[in-house]
């Protein structure tokens, strides 16, 4: 199955805007409604990476003026090797079914009755674990970012319209939008690796102290971590956002 993934992943990051639910079925031809998870997998990659990536997080836990010091990079591997070893990977049957998880995600959609939200749910009845997946990342939205809902609907549309389709849009330079939020959301979707501390100061001449920052990458984050998601399983690109007060 490596060569199946190989090849969803490098779509995923050269061309996700012609991602379709048929991309998973090499997967699903393997491992069943188990292809859900991948997509999920993939979308939090980007996720992750793209957090560190606008915010210039050190992909080691090290810092870099005591990396040369061969013995702490061994120590740093052996802490993290004991960490792993003691996590509980197996998997694990999940206690919810398809109707209570949409029961517990109904009430972040006011206006949506649950029949309604079961149909456009309902390409994750076999793995509703993605349908509390979607709960849990509104509930941390709404409870926690700093940002409005004109803000996160921008920066979801300006994701949209750059997401890649060709590889050049993933890896050559391109004009990016004015507004420094779309910019930082253009960028963080394209390359995110290419942020600059002029766009951060330009966010902060804008109005965004560090805690807006902190809550436009993840925006930009989630954006791209749903553009994925969305597209691989069949569901609809606002249900993300229908919920917002």
């Amino acid at each position: 199955m490596e060569r199946e993934l190989i090849t969803l992943a490098r779509k995923a990051y050269e061309a996700p805007a012609k991602l379709i639910c048929s991309d998973l079925a090499p997967i699903r031809d393997i491992v069943g409604d188990g292809a859900l998870d991948y997509a999920l997998v993939i979308g939090a990659f980007h996720y992750i990476n793209r957090i560190a990536d606008l915010l210039q997080v050190s992909p080691e836990a090290l810092p870099t003026s005591l990396r040369r010091f061969e013995f702490l990079r061994r120590i740093t591997i052996r802490v993290a090797g004991f960490m792993l070893a003691k996590m509980h990977l197996a998997n694990r049957t999940y206690p919810v079914n398809f109707e209570e998880a949409v029961e517990k995600l109904e009430p972040l959609f006011e206006n949506t009755p649950k029949r309604r939200l079961e149909n456009e749910l309902e390409s994750l009845k076999m793995r509703p674990k993605l349908v509390e997946v979607l709960q849990l990342k509104i509930e941390d939205r709404d409870r926690h970012s700093s940002l409005n809902r004109e803000i996160l609907t921008r920066i979801h549309r300006t994701v949209e319209a750059a997401l890649p389709a060709v590889v050049d849009e993933a890896e050559g330079f391109h004009s990016r939008p004015e507004d420094p939020v779309e910019a930082f959301a253009f960028v963080g979707t394209r390359y995110a690796y290419r942020v600059t501390e002029h766009m951060i100061d330009t966010l902060r001449q804008a109005g965004y102290d560090d805690t807006g920052i902190l809550d436009l990458a993840i925006a930009v984050a989630d954006a791209n971590q749903w553009a994925r998601i969305h597209r691989l399983v069949g569901l609809r690109p606002d249900l993300f956002y229908l919920g917002m007060g």
